[in-house]
């Protein structure tokens, strides 16, 4: 008895496991994170425009058979942290693809200098003024310290 108890807390350990990594994209994406997003035809295995049960736990187990590097039936902390990484060097990838495509205006694959100073040209000189309440042309460590303030949130955090 003690053996098929140590069983069923593993399975269920795993199920939830398997559970959270299939579930994560889909939290991350619905809280507006920037996790792997998986989408609506991923999950519709058939295509037949619903998702059924079945098909979110294929997907679940499609997942944990790519974490699970070494086929052994369990994740390890390597495994995990492997996974992990992998999805941050998708999300950056896509990153900079989208960053090369906004900026890269003369399409060379490259950022020139004055590609990168024609960012945001729209805005330019603005966000000098905003920082310099005052307006006296220059920006103290008062109203350097507010800006950074502002882009935290209104945390008041220490380097």
């Amino acid at each position: 008895m003690a053996i098929l108890a140590g069983n069923l807390k593993t399975k269920l350990a795993m199920a939830g496991l398997g559970l959270a990594l299939a579930m994560s994209p889909m939290m991350a994406q619905a809280k507006g994170g920037h996790g792997p997003r998986v989408t609506f035809e991923e999950l519709d295995a058939n295509g037949d425009g619903s998702v059924t049960e079945a098909e979110m736990q294929a997907h679940r187990a499609a997942k944990f058979t790519t974490a699970d590097t070494d086929g052994d039936g369990s994740l390890s902390r390597a495994e995990l942290e492997a996974q992990m990484k992998s999805g941050k060097e998708d999300r950056m990838t896509r990153r900079l693809d989208k960053m090369m495509e906004r900026m890269d205006a003369d399409g060379n694959g490259v950022l020139s200098q004055d590609e990168l100073a024609n960012v945001g040209s729209e805005r330019k000189g603005k966000g000098f003024s905003r920082m310099d309440k005052d307006g006296d042309g220059a920006i103290s460590k008062a109203e350097y310290d507010e800006m950074a303030k502002k882009r935290r949130g209104g945390r008041n955090h220490k380097n």
